[in-house]
């Protein structure tokens, strides 16, 4: 029996090596008296399984009063929170808004919105001097918005 062997034979059969079947069993003591990173190996699977064994033992009585502590504090209704400011709760009354049933409105809304921004700013021009369709300048639509007014020569 080589060490990977050994290793395996640990992780499948546990740390006491009394329990394995003869002929393993054998193997792994030449392989102890004989190799000691085995010993170390073996040490290390006799503590895991010792950690196991604790963890599965019933808690001490501390343990057992602390856990009782602490279940009925987590029983017990919370404690009243401190009040923010005016101006920031309104985050906290938009919570209790369901928006669940018109969320699919509200996003054939701003999908509409958008659309018809687009379609204003660089849709299709009817009035181009050649009679048909071109594409709209968005700065000549902006700049008629903000050229002074003919008449009195006001500005926006």
């Amino acid at each position: 029996m080589n060490a990977d062997e050994f290793r395996d034979r640990l992780d499948h059969l546990g740390a006491e090596i009394s329990a394995w079947p003869d002929q393993d069993r054998e193997a792994a003591e030449r392989l102890l008296a004989s190799d000691p990173a085995a010993r170390a190996h073996l040490g290390a699977a006799r503590r895991m399984d010792d950690l196991i064994s604790h963890a599965m033992q019933p808690g001490s009585p501390v343990a057992a009063a602390s856990a009782d502590r602490v279940l009925r504090a987590v029983s017990q209704p919370l404690p009243r929170q401190r009040r923010s400011p005016l101006w920031w709760a309104w985050p906290a009354a938009l919570l209790e808004v369901d928006l669940a049933p018109a969320r699919l409105r509200i996003a054939a809304l701003a999908g509409v919105a958008v659309l018809g921004i687009t379609l204003g700013l660089l849709g299709p021009d009817i009035a181009s001097s050649d009679g048909g369709f071109a594409v709209a300048s968005a700065s000549s639509d902006l700049a008629a918005v903000f050229d002074p007014e003919p008449l009195t020569g006001v500005r926006p």
